[in-house]
C-alpha cells in the first residue's frame, strides 16, 4: 500500500510515475491511482480508466474522520466527462486494522496538483464541504450542544451533580470532535500551490 515511484520518460519537465494504493473497505478491490506524465490512471478491480490532467476540472479536498480509522483525509477528483474519483488517506487491512497513509497521500496529492497545473488546464480547487452540506452540519452541531447545555443545567438545578458532570464531559468531547471537523471543512477555495493543513496531512 502507499506510493511507489518508477522511472518514466520525461514529459513537460515531469520525469517519473507515482503510484498510490489504498483499500476503502475490507470487502472489495483495492484502488490504485497512478500519475503518468500526461494523465491520471486509475484501477479498481475490473474497472480502470484514464483522465488527462488538462481534462481534470475540479478537485475537492476535505477532512473526513472515521470511527476506527481516526484522522482521514479525502480528495475528490472530477473529470470533464463526468468521471468522479475519490482518494483517501487511510487503507483498511482487516476488520479492525486501519493503516494511516498520510505521508504517501500528501506526496501524491501535491504532485497531482503540480501536474494539473503544468498541463495548462482549467481546474477549480475547493476545500471542505460544499456549503449546502456544511451549514446544516453547523446547525445540527449547535442544536446538539444547546440541548446538552440545557440538560446539564436542569440536572445541576435538580441536584444531580454526577449527571450534570457526565453531560458536560460528553458535550466537550462532542464539541472537540465535531467542532474540529466542521472548522476544517468550512467551504472555501483552495490554492493548489499552498494547500491548507486543515485538508491535507
Amino acid at each position: 500500500m502507499g506510493t511507489q515511484k518508477t522511472p518514466s520518460p520525461p514529459a513537460d519537465g515531469i520525469a517519473e510515475t507515482l503510484t498510490y494504493r489504498f483499500r476503502p473497505r475490507l470487502i472489495g478491490a483495492e484502488f490504485a491511482f497512478r500519475l503518468d506524465p500526461e494523465e491520471l490512471a486509475w484501477d479498481w478491480g475490473s474497472r480502470r480508466g484514464r483522465i488527462a490532467y488538462r481534462d481534470i476540472v475540479r478537485v475537492r479536498l476535505g477532512y473526513r474522520p472515521a470511527n476506527l480509522a481516526g484522522s482521514r483525509y479525502v480528495a475528490e477528483v472530477w473529470g470533464r466527462d463526468g468521471t468522479k474519483l475519490q482518494i483517501a488517506s487511510v487503507t483498511q487491512r482487516s476488520l479492525f486494522d486501519f493503516q494511516n497513509l498520510a505521508a504517501e497521500y500528501r506526496v501524491f496529492i501535491v504532485d497531482l496538483a503540480r501536474r494539473i497545473r503544468a498541463s495548462g488546464g482549467s481546474c477549480r480547487y475547493d476545500a471542505g464541504f460544499p456549503a449546502w452540506r456544511w451549514w446544516p452540519a453547523v446547525l445540527v452541531a449547535a442544536a446538539t450542544m444547546g440541548s446538552a447545555i440545557y440538560v446539564a443545567v436542569r440536572a445541576l438545578i435538580g441536584g444531580y451533580f454526577v449527571v450534570s458532570a457526565a453531560v458536560v464531559a460528553l458535550g466537550l468531547v462532542f464539541l472537540w470532535q465535531i467542532g474540529l471537523m466542521i472548522w476544517r471543512n468550512r467551504p472555501r477555495n483552495c490554492d493548489p500551490l499552498s494547500i491548507s493543513g486543515d485538508v491535507l496531512p
